[in-house]
């Protein structure tokens, strides 16, 4: 079975939480709650749901809002490559003091050049 995701590259925890924690961070604050990184070196970075602006009666971000995420990322680097999947996961997962809230999570590599 064939993936069509790209080889990734490592490169430092501490570089792509600055990225993660840059790109994530809004006049509300910073939202980056958690970056787990996977051994074929892409990672996850877990976030509040804090970071959108949601709309007046939606419970969720819009297709716009994650697609303007997305490219945030890939200014930030051009190596970037984000995958299509995002969504909800429980906060239990991050810390205590997120527990029964929900957080919203993107994935994320660095290609090789």
């Amino acid at each position: 079975m064939s993936t069509d995701l790209p080889v990734f590259r490592k490169v430092k925890h501490s570089y792509a939480a600055g990225i993660a924690n840059t790109v994530l961070s809004s006049p509300r604050g910073a939202a980056l709650l958690r970056l787990i990184e996977f051994e074929d070196h892409h990672y996850r970075a877990i976030f509040d749901q804090s970071y959108f602006q949601l709309q007046e009666g939606k419970a969720a971000p819009s297709k716009s809002q994650w697609s303007t995420l997305k490219k945030k990322f890939k200014r930030r680097n051009r190596s970037i490559f984000v995958f299509r999947a995002h969504g909800e996961l429980p906060c239990k997962q991050v810390s205590r003091a997120t527990k029964g809230r929900t957080c919203l999570f993107l994935d994320f590599g660095f290609m090789l050049d």
